[in-house]
């Protein structure tokens, strides 16, 4: 029969304010580091006195009590930064509103060197919910991404290679990349 619990977790706190603030989408790398979005974009209240743009934070458990003592801004900048996962090359691919990125730390100095556009949305739908996330790898090289609901509104995803996919607002939708 089924369990209605799992021993082996335990649920402890590993990081808080002012550490971090309005986390969403977390991914572990094989370091055990953890990637996290910082949210500073979704819904912005005028009054609100954070960051301008949202930030992907590196933390880690560097003396082995799991909570995070080390904290770094891995990039900076990203607007509705909706979701992120992690790649088996060490890759971070982060999905916005409009578009999926790839950020990679070339000299492992803890900071995203460089930021691809993978996927562009070409819209003028702009509800921050309904954009692109939900990323996740296949194991077999392929990516996939959803899409909601775009208020009715005609789309294009125009990819790196130049392929475009139009539609025009339909419910929702999953793709897959290779």
């Amino acid at each position: 029969g089924l369990k209605d619990h799992e021993d082996r977790f335990e649920i402890s706190l590993f990081a808080e304010a002012p550490q971090i603030v309005n986390p969403i989408g977390v991914q572990v790398d094989g370091r055990g580091r953890v990637f996290v979005i910082e949210s500073h974009t979704h819904f912005r209240p005028q009054s609100y006195d954070g960051p301008k743009a949202d930030r992907i934070l590196l933390l880690e458990d560097t003396d082995g009590d799991n909570r995070a003592d080390k904290r770094a801004v891995f990039h900076e900048g990203f607007v509705h930064a909706m979701d992120l996962t992690l790649d088996e090359d060490g890759s971070l691919f982060v999905a916005t509103r409009s578009a999926v990125h790839r950020l990679r730390d070339k000299d492992n100095d803890g900071r995203a060197d460089g930021d691809v556009k993978l996927i562009v949305l070409q819209t003028n739908g702009n509800y921050p919910h309904n954009g692109l996330s939900g990323l996740a790898f296949d194991g077999k090289g392929g990516m996939y991404f959803g899409f909601g609901e775009n208020l009715g509104e005609p789309y294009k995803l125009v990819g790196s290679d130049g392929t475009t996919l139009a539609g025009h607002g339909e419910g929702g939708s999953v793709f897959h990349c290779q």
